[in-house]
């Protein structure tokens, strides 16, 4: 089982209508990334972030990390040399073939 499959199992077996911080911080990222919870993830989180204030204030500090990094990206004028691709395609498919 990997990681990710770990925290899936964790999460979506203990994921009731009273959230912990921990799982409503995993649901805020995990919708953050796939943009899309289930009705009882969804209202999970809604009722947690109704009455727990730390959470809020990670949703809002998320959101303005996630904002400042895309205009970063996005202005970013730096662009990698064509050798240093090659190196990166040469190290990613020796580690794809296990060498």
């Amino acid at each position: 089982m990997s990681g990710d499959d770990k925290h899936t199992h964790y999460f979506a077996s203990t994921i009731g209508w009273n959230l912990c911080c921990k799982q409503a911080t995993y649901l805020l990222l995990k919708k953050e990334e796939v943009k899309e919870l289930s009705f009882k993830e969804e209202w999970a989180l809604k009722f947690h972030l109704s009455f727990c204030k730390f959470c809020k204030l990670f949703r809002k500090q998320s959101a303005i990390l996630n904002q400042m990094i895309g205009k970063t990206v996005l202005t970013s004028k730096a662009q990698l040399l064509q050798r240093d691709k090659d190196k990166l395609k040469l190290l990613i498919n020796s580690n794809l073939n296990g060498n």
